[in-house]
């Protein structure tokens, strides 16, 4: 019935369903959902049960209400219920409607859609058999994203770190239409014979968007972002052989590829023509991910925090008006409870209001975030971008952390960041493994690593990768920061995105000399876990950017454990 390591106990137990009837009146509406009759909390099948419950616990009978312990639960759109005082707080929540199923692959007809099967939420039972093999999954993306997030929570109400995204509970349910921002997806959709002889049938879309795909979009929000996807789905979705070339090895990839490209990759990469607003907005959006024919549950879900499923007041947000929104009846869901955070790094960036200070202050709080889930969950996200990392506002001025016994005094300027969107993580807790259902083949990144659950035995090993991180969130953030500059006129903080963009040799992974894409696609992810890795968390704490803020042991008496914003690193052990 529990789990114990350290100071995480995992336990669940049965508690009354959760009432939603209220939501739907605490909900604030725009124009699009209004005409589209959008009321997200208008579900049928409300569980609090999902298949990883199953994989930590030995339940012993059939049950739908099996809730995991945790301190906050959520009580209404607005307010939590502590579990240990009886107290109702009064505080803003974030609610996530993170598909079981991939939407792309609903909309262009992978799925059979009047097959009520599809519908069927998963149950605790040994015989159960008539559930859909993706929802009855233990490693659905959607509840590798929901048991990542509590697991992030524990680190926070148990340890002290700040970092952890705080976690009010999850529920599946078929929602009775889910809306999902297809901005990015609909040139692509409509080149499905599928999707056009079904639209307006079994799935609707905000609006007549043909015109704009003749005319191409010109929002920031709808410019291409980076596709993982091959070029052309075919006919099983995409799975490894599509992708070519026997797992992207030195056969096929060249000297080239595998960073070992003569003096033409050297230092500097390319004179940008572009100003740097523009290089930073092509950036942002480039180093996204399309998630078209993901089969990541979490993945097709809105991309920005606050984009497509609020309880917080909404109003009808500006970029609304610029995205187009698909809308599926009767589509399965976790409903996933969280804290709401202020806005993302991307925005931040977009902005231009982060300066060397204040990006050195970021890029810290992420490297320790990472540091600590390596540490204790063995984790690695695999789609670290710059729309994954959010932040809350603090009035703590500087934040404390002990690691090997030294202690880093970093200033906040007012933010706390934390990382967001677990549905491609793999992790390991108390002896399990928890991997994402989109590494699996037909998923969206199968074949970027090969290991258990999904080990290719005819295929040489190839584990989670430590430095992918880090290398993927420099990739986002190096259009943002790096223009013309050699490395040598460039400050600390641009130095650091550039070494995160770094292959073993030294070669950018992003760019060749004449600008272009040195691995298209879904290639640069294979390349990043096969060809970099100095770019852990724990070996960033040498370069001068972060040096600058380990405290002298004369003052490092200052650090008392558990005072506001002083977190003992060392103190949090291995859950693997």
């Amino acid at each position: 019935m529990e789990g114990y390591l350290g100071k995480i106990k995992i336990d669940y137990r049965e508690q009354d369903l959760l009432d939603i009837s209220d939501f739907n009146s605490q909900y604030t509406y725009s124009m699009i959902e209004n005409h589209h009759d959008y009321q997200p909390y208008t579900m049928t099948g409300l569980q609090s049960y999902n298949p990883i419950y199953a994989k930590l616990f030995d339940i012993n009978k059939s049950g739908t209400n099996i809730v995991l312990q945790h301190k906050y639960h959520i009580h209404s759109l607005h307010s939590i219920f502590n579990t240990r005082t009886g107290e109702i707080v009064e505080t803003p929540i974030f609610v996530k409607f993170s598909p079981l199923l991939d939407p792309i692959k609903y909309m262009i007809g992978k799925y059979p859609v009047q097959d009520d099967k599809i519908r069927k939420l998963p149950l605790f039972s040994p015989s159960e058999s008539s559930t859909f093999p993706k929802l009855a999954d233990e490693n659905n993306a959607s509840y590798i994203d929901g048991f990542f997030s509590f697991l992030s929570s524990q680190l926070l109400e148990h340890h002290g770190f700040l970092h952890g995204i705080d976690y009010y509970g999850s529920y599946l349910g078929v929602q009775d239409k889910f809306k999902m921002n297809t901005t990015d997806d609909i040139e692509y959709l409509y080149t499905s014979d599928y999707f056009n002889r079904n639209v307006g049938k079994h799935f609707f879309i905000s609006d007549d968007v043909r015109q704009n795909i003749t005319e191409g979009f010109g929002s920031r929000a709808n410019k291409n972002k980076l596709t993982i996807q091959s070029e052309d789905l075919g006919a099983e979705d995409l799975g490894a052989e599509e992708l070519g070339a026997e797992d992207l090895g030195a056969e096929d990839l060249g000297a080239e590829d595998l960073g070992k490209s003569s003096d033409e990759d050297n230092e500097v990469i390319y004179e940008k023509s572009s100003n740097s607003t523009q290089s930073s907005t092509d950036s942002s959006n480039n180093s996204d991910i399309n998630y078209s024919s993901s089969d990541s549950a979490s993945d097709s879900e809105s991309e920005s925090y606050d984009d497509e499923s609020e309880s917080e007041e909404s109003s009808i947000p500006s970029s609304e008006c610029d995205n187009v929104f698909a809308f599926l009846p009767k589509f399965p869901v976790q409903m996933i409870c969280l804290e709401k955070c202020v806005g993302t790094f991307d925005d931040l960036l977009d902005k231009g209001v982060i300066d060397e200070c204040e990006g050195a202050s970021a890029l810290f709080q992420i490297v320790m975030t990472l540091l600590v889930y390596q540490r204790a969950f063995s984790f690695t996200h695999n789609d670290l971008h710059t729309n994954n990392i959010m932040y809350v506002n603090t009035d703590i001025e500087y934040l404390y952390y002990m690691w090997e016994n030294r202690v880093y005094r970093v200033p906040t300027y007012g933010k706390i960041y934390k990382i967001i969107d677990f549905g491609r993580s793999i992790y390991r807790y108390g002896g399990k493994t928890f991997c994402s259902d989109s590494f699996a083949t037909g998923g969206d990144a199968a074949t970027q690593y090969n290991c258990e659950p999904y080990m290719n035995e005819n295929r040489p090993r190839l584990d989670p990768n430590p430095a992918f991180d880090l290398c993927r969130l420099g990739c986002s953030m190096y259009d943002f920061l790096i223009e013309d500059e050699r490395e040598s006129d460039m400050d600390d903080y641009q130095k650091t995105v550039a070494r995160w963009c770094k292959d073993d040799n030294g070669h950018n992974v992003l760019y060749k000399r004449n600008g272009e894409e040195r691995y298209p696609n879904f290639k640069l992810y294979k390349m990043i876990a096969r060809i970099v890795h100095h770019h852990t968390p724990q070996e960033q704490l040498k370069f001068p950017l972060f040096a600058q803020f380990l405290m002298p042991e004369a003052e490092r008496s200052r650090f008392v454990d558990g005072e506001p914003g002083m977190m003992n690193v060392d103190a949090i052990p291995s859950y693997v």
